[in-house]
């Protein structure tokens, strides 16, 4: 299981780092927020939906902010030189 919220990420090629400067968040934090370890802040959450041009919904859950889990392996990674 992977949660949507890496996925996105993944496909648009983005690193983790570069994914936590885009939306001025830390990047541990970010992370724990793609691993389902962490929820999703409200103010956040409408940020990244507008980013990837999806619903908050496939996001994460609208009240309690946790990442939607999919049932999908992670997809490879693809490493820039």
């Amino acid at each position: 299981m992977v949660t949507n919220l890496r996925l996105l990420r993944v496909r648009r090629g983005l690193t983790l780092k570069d994914m936590a400067a885009q939306i001025g968040l830390n990047e541990t934090w970010y992370c724990r927020m793609e691993r389902g370890q962490n929820y999703i802040p409200p103010h956040y959450r409408q940020k990244l939906a507008e980013f990837f041009g999806v619903p908050v919904s496939e996001i994460c859950d609208e009240v309690t902010g946790w990442p939607i889990l999919v049932d999908q392996p992670m997809p490879k990674l693809v490493r820039k030189a």
